[in-house]
């Protein structure tokens, strides 16, 4: 990035300090510092970038799949992807963030741009969910979320559980009574995609339905191990047959149409060709995100890229920084999508385990930090039981959003 460029938003920034006496909140800043497909040299805007451009963004491609804990994706492969050139690219269409005209300044610019986010604060929304079933999401994460009122969605995988690592039946149960969500993450960890013939494959999914009824409770949402199999149409038939939704898949925002491309020109990697939620293509193929097929954006995956980028203590504040300036990014994007009460996108974000070892856990201080920013930035935090799904539009939407 060339000195002028960093002299105008350096200079940008600071003027919007003075605006009506406000300062604009951190998210705004963070669309100019977070997201690389802005500030690097091969930019879709070219080496003449104005600031408007800067601030509406190049959203398109949504959240690349990293190697780690619960991926297999070739990162050469995938890089490769993304950089061709697409005849399909589409800009996002902002119409409530019209081009400025010829003379604006861009003190004006920054003061429009706060206005309008501030008139968009009610259309902020995420889930929070873990899955297995750590000890430690009862231990460490309930009494954070218990803190700032919050209730997440919890899929168990009943091998977790009475474990020695995993909670214990007592302890899932008060969770539920607590108002938290319990849903299913399978019998038994195993990916899908590996199992060695179909009844093994249907004893995962169905046993993993069976041991939680078993226990009291009744799930309806399914997570497939590693979030793997929603491109098999033998395993989305086969979680179809027990469950009524199902997680089989990664993006940064979870489109609640599932037409995050066709109609945002985003992630087409994860939304191409879907203008609804169905799970098949005409061809019996199925579609990239679905019922079947809903996205995440997994916190552990991110935080093994940047411990991978920074080559810095996993658990330190540099890394603890760069993890928490990510997840502001990704809470605070869907208001490019939401506006006057239509909700098109939210985030879902997944963790794993809460404490302070291993390699991409999530520290107590950092999940503290994270829901303390939903809280005082009114995020509207929900579970998976408040989606509902419409059969005959064949779409998501939020239950009792106003109420």
């Amino acid at each position: 990035m060339n000195i002028h460029f960093s002299v105008i938003v350096a200079l940008a920034l600071t003027l919007s300090l003075m605006i009506n006496g406000n300062i604009i909140s951190s998210n705004i800043a963070s669309a100019v510092l977070l997201n690389d497909n802005l500030l690097s040299s091969n930019n879709d805007f070219g080496e003449n970038i104005d600031l408007w451009s800067l601030f509406r963004g190049d959203y398109q491609q949504g959240e690349k799949e990293e190697e780690g804990e619960d991926s297999e994706i070739n990162l050469d492969e995938e890089n490769n992807r993304s950089s061709n050139n697409d005849d399909a690219k589409k800009e996002f269409v902002f119409d409530y963030l019209p081009s400025p005209p010829q003379q604006q300044s861009e003190q004006q610019q920054l003061s429009e741009l706060y206005t309008r986010q501030q008139n968009t604060a009610d259309d902020k929304y995420v889930v929070v969910m873990f899955d297995r079933g750590y000890q430690n999401i009862f231990s460490t994460a309930k009494p954070i979320l218990d803190k700032y009122g919050f209730k997440a969605t919890i899929f168990i995988a009943c091998d977790y559980i009475e474990s020695g690592k995993g909670m214990n039946w007592d302890q899932v149960r008060q969770l539920y009574i607590d108002g938290h969500d319990i849903q299913s993450h399978g019998s038994e960890h195993t990916r899908l995609t590996e199992v060695q013939s179909y009844d093994q494959l249907d004893s995962i999914v169905s046993g993993g339905k069976e041991c939680l009824e078993e226990q009291g409770f009744t799930p309806t949402v399914f997570q497939a191990p590693y979030n793997k199999g929603g491109d098999d149409p033998t395993i989305v038939d086969t979680i179809s047959k027990y469950f009524d939704l199902a997680f089989t898949g990664h993006s940064e925002l979870m489109f609640l149409n599932c037409d995050g491309w066709e109609n945002f020109g985003y992630d087409k990697k994860n939304y191409y060709g879907t203008t609804d939620c169905k799970p098949f293509f005409s061809d019996g193929t199925p579609t990239p995100t679905n019922k079947f097929g809903i996205k995440e954006w997994s916190h552990d995956r991110v935080h093994y890229k940047i411990n991978k980028d920074l080559k810095a203590d996993p658990y330190g504040p540099e890394v603890s920084e760069a993890l928490f300036d990510k997840f502001v990014q990704v809470v605070n994007d869907q208001r490019y999508f939401n506006k006057n009460g239509e909700i098109n996108a939210i985030p879902i974000i997944g963790y794993h385990e809460i404490r302070s070892d291993g390699e991409i856990s999530t520290t107590p201080e950092l999940f503290d930090r994270e829901m303390e920013y939903l809280y005082e930035n009114e995020f509207k935090v929900i579970t998976m039981e408040d989606l509902g799904y419409d059969q005959y539009q064949e779409r998501f939407h939020i239950k009792n959003m106003h109420a």
